[in-house]
């Protein structure tokens, strides 16, 4: 595989499951022969396979390969990153579906706007990802998480957190981070997909005259989804953003209904924005077969799958 021959042979290479399951190790094959042992349709869609892309972890080359990385060759993964020890300073429903909590970290974390870390569950064993909401270089951390049935973060969230309680994170990562190049911006999120979106909305507020033209859709199964109304209503008041709205039941709602990405329209890509999505697979693909149908440059679209854990 090449990640296993790339590690062997002291090359690092962004990764975090390596299982094929999470997709932090795809790239692009642009030339040569490979096959793909077992992997996550969730990590790698059968779309991105015919279009070229592969998971390192679980590419098998049949012949040379040139392989493009979507970030520096200065990347720098770490064997064995430090965990970071951060206390849950607050738990708060924000939502129907929706829990926002803010943990203290032992320190001011930097990261990337719309990276994000896996934070351990108490009591549970396992741990979680979930992407930052916050702005860069503070040590008050914040993060929305979609209640789900038995989920095990979901499970502490609801019945037993408390305010105080220790918790670990892994220091940030992921490649769906703000490039800031001038160019407008297409943000398209479902459901807590809209969490990175508030961290790049809020770093882009510290500069607002060099703020590009923004334009944000944001779609939930319903209404009462619907969370973070004042955040977005203070960085609309600040940034050249427009913000839309839609939820697939129409009940207590009178916007606009259906799937975000009837949202979408031609004349969003007039003046070429980079497409950042971030969401549920189904969305992200809809989102992606949308773009490419209209000759979107791949090299303008990023994306972060929020998967299911296993």
């Amino acid at each position: 595989m090449v990640y296993q021959a790339a590690y062997r042979a002291s090359l690092q290479l962004a990764h975090d499951c390596l299982e094929g399951a999470c997709g932090e190790c795809k790239a692009w094959c642009t030339a040569g022969e490979f096959e793909l042992d077992d992997y996550s349709d969730e990590a790698l869609s059968r779309d991105e396979r015919d279009q070229g892309q592969t998971l390192l972890c679980k590419m098998l080359p049949r012949s040379s390969c040139v392989v493009e990385l979507p970030y520096p060759s200065s990347f720098q993964a770490g064997d064995a990153p430090a965990a970071i020890a951060a206390r849950l300073a607050a738990v708060e429903r924000v939502s129907s579906t929706v829990v926002r909590t803010r943990l203290h970290a032992d320190r001011p974390l930097d990261f990337l706007p719309g990276q994000y870390a896996n934070l351990s569950v108490p009591g549970a064993g396992v741990s979680r990802a979930y992407s930052f909401a916050n702005l860069p270089g503070r040590d008050e951390l914040e993060f929305f998480h979609k209640l789900v049935p038995d989920g095990a973060m979901s499970a502490y969230l609801s019945q037993r957190a408390k305010v105080g309680e220790a918790l670990t994170l892994t220091p940030p990562s992921g490649h769906f981070y703000l490039r800031e190049n001038g160019r407008p911006l297409l943000l398209v999120a479902g459901g807590t997909g809209l969490a990175p979106f508030l961290s790049m909305l809020g770093h882009l507020a510290r500069a607002p005259r060099a703020a590009p033209p923004i334009r944000l859709l944001v779609g939930a199964n319903a209404a009462a989804e619907f969370f973070a109304h004042e955040q977005l209503a203070g960085l609309a008041g600040i940034l050249p953003v427009e913000i839309e709205r839609i939820a697939v039941s129409s009940e207590g709602w009178t916007g606009a209904t259906g799937h975000v990405t009837q949202l979408l329209h031609d004349d969003m890509l007039r003046d070429a924005p980079d497409v950042y999505l971030c969401g549920p697979p189904p969305m992200i693909e809809s989102c992606a077969g949308w773009l490419a149908a209209r000759g979107v440059d791949r090299h303008r679209v990023r994306a972060e799958k929020f998967l299911p854990s296993a």
